[in-house]
C-alpha cells in the first residue's frame, strides 16, 4: 500500500470490515453513541458558533470592519475543531470497552490464530477505561492551550490551523491506540510509533476528520475508524513488534 493513500485505504478497509458477518454485533453500541452524540454536538457547536461570531463581528470597530471576510472562516475552522475534540471526548468514554473488543475482534478476523494477553470481561473494561482517561487527559492538557492562544490577539488569528491540525492528530490517537492498547502497548510508546509513521498517522486522521462531515459515513465513523485504525495497525505499524513482551511498553502520558 503507498503511503499516500495510507489513511484513505484504511477508513476504506474499516467501513468494509463492520458489515463482515460475525463482526456486525461489536458495532452497535459504538455506532448508537456516534449517531446521539455527532447529532448533539454538530447542533450544539454551530449554535454556539452562531451566538460567539454575530457578537464578535459586532464588538469590532468600524476600523476594523475589513478583517470580517477572513473572521467567518478561521471561526468555521475553530468551531469544527470543538465538535471534533468534544464529540471524540464523550463517545470515547462512553464507547471505550466496545471499541476495544471491536478492535479485538477484527484484528483475529485479519490475523486468525493471533492472541491477546490474558484477562477478564472486567478487567479488559477497568484496563479501557483507564487508558481513556489517559488519552483524555492527553488531549485535554493540548485543549486548554488552544483555548488560551485562540484568545491571544495576533495568534488567535493562526489557532484555527492549529485546531485543525490537533483534531486530525487527536483522531489518529484515539482510534489507533485500541489495537495497540489491546496488545497493552504502553501510551508513551504508541505516541512514539505515530510520531515515527507520522505519514500514515496524520493521513488516517484527516481521513477520519474528513468522513466526519460526509452524510450517512459519518453515522458510522466510529465502528468504522476503530476497524480501519486496526487493520491499519495489521498492516503497518503491528510488524515493529513481534515481540511485545520484550520491548519497553510503558512510559508517561
Amino acid at each position: 500500500m503507498k503511503d499516500a493513500v495510507a489513511g484513505p485505504g484504511a477508513m476504506l478497509a474499516g467501513l468494509r470490515l463492520i458489515f463482515t458477518p460475525g463482526l456486525k454485533r461489536f458495532v452497535l453500541v459504538p455506532l448508537l453513541s456516534n449517531i446521539v452524540l455527532l447529532f448533539s454536538f454538530i447542533w450544539f457547536g454551530f449554535k454556539l458558533f452562531d451566538s460567539w461570531l454575530g457578537g464578535f463581528i459586532q464588538s469590532l470597530p468600524e476600523w476594523l470592519s475589513f478583517i470580517e471576510w477572513l473572521i467567518w472562516p478561521l471561526a468555521i475552522i475553530g468551531t469544527l475543531g470543538f465538535i471534533v475534540y468534544g464529540f471524540n471526548a464523550t463517545t470515547s468514554l462512553i464507547a471505550a470497552p466496545f471499541n476495544g473488543l471491536l478492535a479485538e475482534k477484527v484484528e483475529q478476523h485479519l490475523r486468525p490464530g493471533i492472541s491477546f494477553p490474558d484477562e477478564s470481561m472486567s478487567e479488559m473494561v477497568k484496563r479501557s477505561l483507564m487508558r481513556e482517561l489517559q488519552k483524555q487527559w492527553f488531549f485535554l492538557k493540548r485543549v486548554l492551550l488552544l483555548l488560551i492562544i485562540s484568545f491571544i490577539p495576533g495568534l488567535n488569528l493562526i489557532s484555527p490551523i492549529l485546531w485543525l491540525l490537533f483534531s486530525v492528530w487527536m483522531l489518529s490517537v484515539q482510534y489507533l491506540d485500541y489495537p495497540m492498547d489491546n496488545h497493552k502497548i504502553g501510551f508513551h510508546a504508541m505516541q512514539r510509533e505515530l510520531k515515527q509513521r507520522w505519514w500514515h498517522t496524520f493521513s488516517f486522521g484527516f481521513a477520519a476528520y474528513g468522513c466526519m462531515f460526509i452524510p450517512l459515513i459519518n453515522l458510522l465513523l466510529m465502528p468504522a475508524a476503530v476497524a480501519g485504525a486496526t487493520w491499519l495497525w495489521v498492516q503497518q505499524y503491528s510488524h515493529d513488534w513481534n515481540d511485545v513482551d520484550s520491548k519497553n511498553i510503558s512510559g508517561p502520558v
